[in-house]
């Protein structure tokens, strides 16, 4: 993805000439071309998987889902923030 969505991407929106440019559309920093592409491969990447199978079935036992480390969320969320 890094290198051949990303860069064609880049190279609509920052280069001179550039179709999505053309448009009139100024990123100045980056930050809305770097959100578009991970979103709307998100959402590809959800609509690919799909569901969890059996997540929402009546007869499913509720605790089979629950979060498994509450403590890795917890350092994973500071090491977000203090990368921030």
């Amino acid at each position: 993805m890094i290198g051949f969505i990303y860069p064609v991407v880049v190279h609509w929106t920052w280069a001179s000439g550039g179709w999505v440019s053309a448009l009139g559309f100024t990123d100045f920093a980056g930050s809305g071309i770097v959100h578009m592409v991970g979103g709307i491969s998100g959402l590809y990447g959800a609509i690919f998987l799909g569901p969890r199978i059996g997540r929402f079935d009546p007869d499913t036992d509720k605790d089979e889902f629950r979060p498994h480390n509450v403590g890795l969320v917890v350092l994973g969320t500071f090491i977000l923030w203090f990368g921030w």
